[in-house]
């Protein structure tokens, strides 16, 4: 008796030491991501303190073919660093409690159906669900005139546009909504969507757009405002008017200041790619799959009711 609560007393103590140390672990992340804010912060007061006690101006482009490497290798760090911790902030991402909390959820409701073998039936409820989505999305566009959606199906579904404007009986904005209604295309809704992460993206899409898709923007975008803003920086010359030390210092704070900026945005992005997007995006694939669920348990009653 006494061995057993000696192993349960270290069974206790050691999962005490992983929660005290995963603590400790963001406790230190998020040190860092506020250190990272002050210290940019401080970069941006010296350099304005530079840009009012000196004289400014921008290099001709003839000097560009001079800064050539100099610029390649700026851009280069710069964009890997944002790479780099873009990386970082995703591992945090993974390690945090609302991404295994959605991870149990999700893998929760998947295993409910891949238990019952209802994997070929969600394919019904796709069509299901697609049709529900048309039929409401049409309803709010119809709802807003003060149109009746029945009378709509009955009398304009997939009516010509002209004949819909020629009509007598409809006011102007009645005949926009219904052209507006019979434009709306079904979405784009598969098993592989709901049952797989990070498979689609679309418009009208129940999933949104994808983290991985987000990721892929946000990493496009940060190359063309890197590049940008890096081709501009080694453009400047800074002609001295108090201090001649000042000059180099200055220059290379203000490089040094996109390398740690794009650092601090891509350890943002990463973080906030896996604890935003991805957590809510598995979130809405939880809530399909329990919408799923629900359909084949109403399906599976009605036909014991015949």
């Amino acid at each position: 008796m006494e061995k057993a609560g000696s192993l349960e007393n270290a069974a206790r103590d050691f999962e005490q030491s992983i929660s005290l140390h995963n603590t400790r672990k963001k406790a230190m992340a998020k040190s860092m991501l506020n250190s990272a804010g002050i210290l940019v912060g401080v970069l941006l007061l010296f350099v304005v303190v530079v840009i009012i006690t000196t004289d400014i101006r921008l290099a001709p482009l003839a000097v560009l073919k001079e800064l050539g490497v100099e610029f390649t290798l700026l851009m280069c760090c710069s964009y890997f660093m944002y790479l780099t911790c873009s990386d970082s902030g995703m591992r945090h991402g993974l390690n945090t409690e609302a991404y295994r909390d959605a991870c149990d959820k999700f893998n929760k409701n998947k295993s409910a159906i891949l238990e019952k073998e209802n994997q070929t039936r969600m394919y019904a409820f796709c069509r299901h669900f697609i049709n529900n989505e048309l039929k409401n999305t049409k309803m709010n566009i119809l709802a807003v005139v003060g149109y009746n959606y029945n009378t709509y199906i009955r009398n304009f579904l997939g009516v010509d546009k002209t004949k819909i404007n020629e009509s007598r009986e409809l006011s102007k904005a009645q005949k926009k909504a219904i052209n507006e209604a019979n434009a709306i295309k079904p979405i784009t809704l598969t098993p592989e969507m709901i049952l797989k992460r990070g498979r689609y993206a679309g418009r009208r899409n129940p999933l949104g757009i994808t983290p991985e898709m987000k990721k892929r923007i946000h990493v496009g975008l940060k190359f063309i405002t890197t590049l940008l803003f890096t081709l501009l920086v080694t453009l400047i010359v800074f002609d001295i008017v108090i201090e001649p030390t000042w000059l180099m210092v200055a220059g290379g704070m203000l490089k040094l200041l996109i390398v740690i900026y794009n650092g601090f945005t891509g350890y943002k992005m990463g973080y906030e790619n896996i604890v935003f997007d991805t957590v809510n995006y598995m979130s809405d694939q939880t809530d399909l799959m329990a919408q799923a669920i629900r359909y084949f348990e109403s399906s599976e009653e009605e036909e014991e009711d015949k």
